[in-house]
């Protein structure tokens, strides 16, 4: 499918002075793409300078390499007798205009924000930040091209969106899809010694734009082999194994999808299609029979996609037919014994996908899931009734020496990750997700997910009406409720032993005492109180040198013992809140020179169908004083952290009797237990025989503010606010383990105290799980908090005004400035934000989602030389991460759209020398570009 690109340079505007003669510049564009390269007519003696009379610059390309080529603007300062100095630069992938125009092919003129992007657009240098802005249009063409064996993914979309995009309807999931990629890292070739430092950064970072274009086009294409035509859940990620290269991985679920047509647009519909929706809905029951299901398989197809109609306000869960969902393999794996290389969960094998290449294959039912390679799904939140028992968390850890590449590590990873959600009686694992540490040669590799019993025959179409974090389903929906918790194996029959309790609903099946997922709570899974945070970390120093065979092994030794440290403290601080369930679990390994820290997150809840939590118990000698009075602190702490939480409840009747395969836990009214002084090891039991276990106890005693987690329904009309809290310092270790971890703690809490500062203006507000990454250069620790703070509402309190907080002011926000009108539009229903908003959620709390325009992802590199002038390599970190997210809200804008869901920002690599004050960093960051409406 070849495609034509053209570009339009209109305008530049507060470009630097570039003659101090003139105090003018001489400004004209480089513009190119590929091979080929264009230039504007100077304009002379100008910081504003315009281009009006230009004519449109054309590329005709191959459509493979339209979506692995970046369009490179490159602005320059002329100068007569002397080479010409170069200002910045603006670098413009265009994958997301081709998933819009092989969308609508029909179309003669592709919509605003679909094949077009046109705006002020932030002009980049890599040793000086943003230095002006460029207003350029970029149309792109395509071609139709029924070609089979073609090498793009054209007509496939991405979104990291976690869930099935709200606004659509999903009419197949076609499973786990994956791809690595391996390429040279400009910063270790042999030229990179005689290059400028701006060429150089330049280099890599076109070198990274084209790698993450490529891995995408490979995952693309895997999509568009299983008949899809998305991919959401979409996760990308970069290892630097320096000279080894760059590995850059990519996961996600393949699906098949359509807009959801809505009344508020009755035209998208013909006349004898809303007819006819009454008897398409009724004929909608029948699609369950497998003679129906087969039928499809084999010869349905889907009608092409509408026009991208407005979705639902409420669309919280997974939208789709009723049609059951089986699952399909490749045509090939004729023979069921042998696991297949790949497959798909599917409902209709139609090929909704971008064209030939699709094969169809022939639907199964869902008791198959076994046969497939990898039964994985990246997306974290489902509909309900799609989750039927949860397992709990499973995660597998490898170590090598970086070599490049590692598919062979990751495939044994993931093979074990599997074994384990078997060896739970778990037919799938969800909310997968994979990352990787790197130092010196010495990769760590982690793999991790929830064990789930899924049902691919549930009904989609099916919302959550309310929230039961207040208030759980009545009458018989109450046992469906609680079903999510019980457990998928028999009491003795598990791979370890678990201590199994009668659910407090049901009080037919049996339920852990504490429930670990790495996905989001079930909507309709009920509980007391709110949500909270919470972080524990743990740390070991390393025996062995950080380098080759002697540092993996030691590495590889202490890895056990980390995750058992970590998962005490966890489990600890847990049962301190007075909750009994943490979703949303994220944990993070770090390898250092001379330490090892692993750190996990998640939000906590109490859950009503599991057992009341008690406070840790102490195992100590009989004479120790200083147990008795920790004990006692640990008791009031406990009552008073649930109480504030709001899990101060009293217990369902009866729930004192349920008897189990373990210990049951105490009632909440009684009083504190006297010392266990029994030998046997319980990960909620603390040891008090060093003074490490003495100080964590004690620290344990310690109430901190938790901040609260946010859960739907939003509040009405509460913009997001997106933040990134960055912190370094020394890490000083002494000891094996129990005083790294202390340190180590006192960090990430000094990290967190940040993150309530800034925030201080919000409150009350409320959290969205915040992402933590963690780093260990040389002998510091390096924690990078984000998130999204959702204002919540405050009765009698005048709404704030958050426009003064961007950095980056938008045309549209200048004229509404300047114009007499001065009301906030955002609380004005039915109105179009003039700013740009960034949330890690799927969609922004009190508005409308018109229309989800594509996926973008923007890498940058930026080194500076006055590290010292700037306040500090944070001082420098902060000011790249706020022009990093100016250029996202303009790119969002030229797009068309006016908020950047789904957003995520990943720190992939920071480097300083204190001696010659010179810093450089790397950062990349993405989302779902929506438009939305109040």
């Amino acid at each position: 499918m070849p495609g034509k690109i053209k570009v339009k340079v209109l305008a530049g505007r507060n470009l630097p002075v570039m003659d101090r003669a003139s105090d003018t510049t001489d400004a004209f564009v480089e513009i190119k793409f590929g091979g080929v390269t264009h230039k504007t007519d100077v304009c002379r003696k100008s910081l504003n300078p315009h281009w009006n009379n230009t004519e449109w610059y054309r590329f005709e390309v191959d459509e493979s390499e339209l979506q692995d080529e970046p369009l490179q603007l490159r602005l320059m300062d002329h100068d007569t007798y002397s080479a010409n100095d170069a200002i910045g630069k603006v670098v413009i992938s265009l994958a997301p205009l081709l998933a819009r125009e092989a969308n609508n092919p029909k179309s003669t003129t592709a919509p605003h924000g679909g094949a077009v992007l046109s705006g002020w657009i932030p002009v980049f240098d890599t040793m000086h930040g943003i230095r002006g802005e460029l207003n350029v249009i970029v149309k792109v063409e395509l071609f139709s091209d029924f070609n089979k064996y073609k090498t793009s993914s054209c007509g496939v979309q991405f979104f990291h969106c976690p869930m099935i995009p709200p606004g659509y309807r999903a009419n197949s999931i076609h499973g786990f899809v994956e791809e690595l990629v391996v390429n040279d890292d400009p910063e270790y070739q042999w030229i990179d010694k005689i290059r400028t430092p701006r060429a150089s950064n330049e280099a890599r970072q076109v070198a990274f734009i084209k790698l993450s274009n490529q891995v995408q086009r490979l995952v693309g294409l895997k999509a568009a082999e299983l008949g899809a035509n998305a991919v959401v859940g979409y996760q990308q990620d970069f290892d630097l194994e320096g000279e080894a290269g760059v590995v850059a991985r990519a996961v996600g679920t393949a699906v098949s999808i359509t807009p959801i047509p809505t009344p508020s647009y009755p035209n998208n519909i013909p006349p004898c299609t809303q007819q006819s929706e009454r008897d398409r809905d009724r004929c909608d029951k029948d699609k369950g029979s497998p003679r129906h299901a087969r039928h499809e398989s084999y010869g349905g197809r889907d009608p092409p996609n509408p026009p991208a109609p407005a979705p639902a306000l409420q669309n919280p869960s997974l939208n789709a037919t009723s049609t059951p969902m089986g699952i399909h393999r490749r045509s090939s794996d004729s023979d069921l014994s042998v696991t297949p290389k790949g497959g798909s969960l599917n409902t209709s094998a139609g090929n909704v996908g971008s064209g030939g290449g699709a094969i169809l294959r022939p639907s199964m039912n869902s008791n198959n899931l076994d046969m497939l390679e990898y039964p994985f799904l990246t997306m974290t939140e489902f509909p309900p009734g799609f989750i039927v028992h949860i397992g709990g968390t499973v995660c597998a850890r490898s170590v090598k020496l970086a070599e490049g590449g590692g598919e062979g590590a990751w495939a044994e990873l993931r093979t074990e990750l599997r074994a384990h959600a078997r060896a739970l009686r778990c037919n799938a694992v969800i909310a997968y997700s994979d990352s990787a540490a790197i130092c010196e040669d010495v990769c760590v590799l982690s793999a991790s997910g929830t064990a789930a019993v899924i049902n691919l025959d549930c009904d989609y179409n099916v919302e959550c009406e309310q929230t039961p974090a207040q208030s759980g389903p009545k009458g018989g929906a109450e046992a469906d409720a609680c079903s999510a918790a019980h457990v998928p194996y028999a009491p003795g029959s598990g791979p370890y032993r678990a201590e199994l309790s009668l659910c407090a609903q049901c009080r037919r099946a049996r339920v852990p005492s504490v429930l670990l997922a790495t996905c989001a709570k079930p909507s309709t899974m009920p509980t007391h109180g709110k949500a909270v945070t919470l972080t524990a970390v743990a740390a070991r120093v390393r025996r062995a040198p950080p380098t080759a065979e002697p540092g993996a092994r030691d590495i590889s030794d202490q890895l056990p013992f980390l995750e058992y440290e970590l998962h005490k403290l966890l489990l600890a601080k847990l049962r301190m809140q007075g909750a009994n369930a943490l979703f949303s679990l994220c944990t993070r390994v770090a390898v250092g020179e001379r330490c090892v820290v692993a750190l996990a997150s998640g939000a906590a809840y109490r859950l009503r169908a599991l057992p009341p939590p008690a406070p840790p118990a102490l195992k100590a000698s009989e004479s120790d004083r200083d147990a008795t009075e920790i004990q006692r602190a640990l008791r009031d702490a406990f009552n008073a952290n649930k109480a504030a939480n709001g899990y101060d409840v009293g217990c369902s009747a009866g729930v004192s009797d349920m008897s189990g395969g373990g210990a049951l836990a105490e009632a909440e009214g009684e009083e504190p237990p006297a010392l266990d002084l029994c030998a046997d090891k319980d990960a909620c039991v603390l040891e008090l025989d060093e003074a490490e276990d003495v100080e964590t106890a004690k620290s344990l005693c310690v109430r901190r503010g938790h901040m609260r987690v946010y859960s739907r329904p939003p509040p009405a009309r509460a913009p997001p606010l997106a933040f990134a809290q960055v912190w370094r310092a020394r890490l000083t270790l002494s000891g094996q383990g129990g005083a790294a971890s202390q340190a180590a703690e006192r960090h990430v809490a000094r990290a967190l105290d940040g993150v309530t500062y800034k925030l201080r203006r919000l409150n009350p507000c409320a959290l969205a799980i915040p992402k933590f990454q963690l780093e260990l250069p040389e002998d510091e620790i390096q924690l990078v908090v984000s998130g999204t703070a959702i204002p919540l509402p405050e009765p009698g309190a005048a709404p704030r005004d958050q426009r003064d907080d961007d950095i980056f002011a938008l045309d549209e926000e200048q004229l509404l400035r300047n114009g007499p009108a001065h009301d906030d539009d955002r609380n004005l229903v039915g109105q179009i934000p003039t700013t740009v908003s960034l949330t890690t959620l799927s969609d922004v709390s009190g508005s409308r989602a018109v229309r989800r325009i594509c996926a973008i992802r923007l890498l940058f590199v930026r080194e500076t030389t006055t590290v010292r002038e700037m306040g500090g390599l944070s001082g420098f970190l902060h000011t790249f991460t706020c022009e990093v997210l100016a250029i996202a809200r303009a790119h969002t804008a030229a797009l068309g759209g006016n908020a950047l869901t789904s957003f995520y920002l990943t720190q992939l690599m920071l480097q300083d020398n204190a001696h010659k004050n010179q810093g450089q960093c790397l950062l990349s960051v993405g989302g779902d570009v929506v438009q939305i409406t109040y």
